[in-house]
């Protein structure tokens, strides 16, 4: 049979969409669709051809094999459908239209520093527009716009809130704002949780079920999967690990806490006052000086403090690092996995890794068009 049903309707849609999940990490052929979904191989094929007459799939060239006959992977077609992805930085953004298969057809910088009040986003708008005049993509293609931003956010409004040293978008509802001039419906999410909605399945990830990716750079972000899944809370909150606190008598931060990660781990509060500019020159530095070791494993100390706390409270077994912190990850992984499983609750009975993630070349703005695919085309 193929999956379990409500009705026929509903069945069909639900495997669609499953097997367009599974397509957009590899391609693969229909034997092994129906070996990672346990559908029938009757009821992938029914679907797949379906899908190949609608022009959402194409055939690849067959796939000799030893014995029996040649597979036929099928992959996506890019020109299928399309989404926006807009990044958020403190001076502006970057924003990009990206395929269904993952390819990035077009992007821009927008620097908003100077941007009036209440003037950031009228050129956001403007810039999206003109891409798609320039790529001639047809409006009913494109399924929405996905904005990744650094928390705390609030996902259902579509509300920025009060980020540490993100002044230039705190409590800009961007989601209403952008949908207006756009006309295009707009998703927002921790930028730390789009990244783990991006990476779950690929080969950073496999075999993970549940998973923290942890993002140091100028701040500490964190995206959890649990159950494949984007772990969040009502509000559409995500976890906000940067915002955990790690001495109940710390220093302050903009969040209104005391002693949060981010005061520590985030790389400006980390080298400040060291002589270092740079995580950069830590790593580099490391071999032959021990201020720089010092501050190696120091980082090992604040950001393992976060992630026990986290791993107490949900169950996780692999670390994926991102940001800055990926520079030299070889060396940070190992002090992280000892302090980490050294002191995790559930030690006895599950290994936490800790591993680095990619550095894909657009990996952040792919992974903010990936919200728009997977609120509408994928949900």
């Amino acid at each position: 049979m193929c999956a379990v049903a409500r009705n026929a309707g509903y069945t069909k849609e639900y495997n669609r969409k499953l097997i367009l999940r599974l397509l957009r990490l590899e391609p693969m052929s229909r034997a092994e669709i129906a070996r990672r979904t346990g559908l029938t191989r009757a009821c992938t094929s029914l679907i797949a051809a379906d899908m190949l007459e609608e022009g959402m799939l194409r055939e690849l060239e067959p796939v000799l094999r030893e014995r029996g006959r040649a597979a036929i992977p099928l992959a996506l077609r890019g020109d299928a459908a399309y989404a926006v992805g807009v990044y958020l930085n403190r001076d502006g953004c970057t924003a990009g239209i990206v395929d269904i298969a993952g390819g990035i057809l077009v992007q821009e910088r927008i620097r908003l520093e100077d941007a009036a009040p209440g003037g950031k986003i009228e050129p956001l708008a403007r810039a999206i527009g003109e891409m798609l005049e320039r790529t001639g993509i047809a409006r009913e293609k494109l399924c929405g716009i996905g904005v990744s931003a650094p928390g705390p956010l609030n996902g259902e409004e579509g509300r920025i809130l009060n980020p540490t040293r993100f002044g230039l978008w705190h409590q800009t509802e961007i989601g209403p704002m952008l949908r207006e001039r756009t006309g295009f419906p707009v998703f927002l999410e921790n930028n730390a949780a789009c990244l783990a909605r991006y990476y779950y399945g690929r080969p950073e990830s496999r075999g993970s079920g549940d998973f923290l990716l942890l993002l140091v750079d100028s701040g500490v972000g964190s995206g959890v999967i649990s159950g494949g899944k984007v772990f969040r809370s009502s509000g559409d909150f995500t976890s906000e690990i940067g915002h955990m606190s790690i001495r109940y008598d710390g220093i302050p931060c903009p969040c209104g806490n005391v002693g949060c990660l981010e005061m520590y781990a985030a790389i400006p509060n980390l080298l400040r006052g060291t002589g270092f500019s740079a995580w950069a020159q830590v790593v580099d530095a490391a071999d032959t000086s021990a201020p720089a070791r010092a501050l190696l494993v120091r980082e090992a100390d604040y950001l393992g403090a976060g992630i026990v706390s986290l791993a107490n409270l949900i169950s996780i077994d692999t670390v994926l690092l991102a940001g800055d912190i990926l520079y030299g990850a070889g060396r940070l992984a190992p002090l992280l996995e000892s302090r980490v499983n050294a002191r995790a609750v559930r030690r006895e009975r599950q290994q936490i890794r800790v591993l680095p993630s990619s550095l894909e070349p657009g990996v952040r703005l792919l992974s903010a068009a990936d919200v728009a695919f997977g609120r509408t085309l994928l949900a």
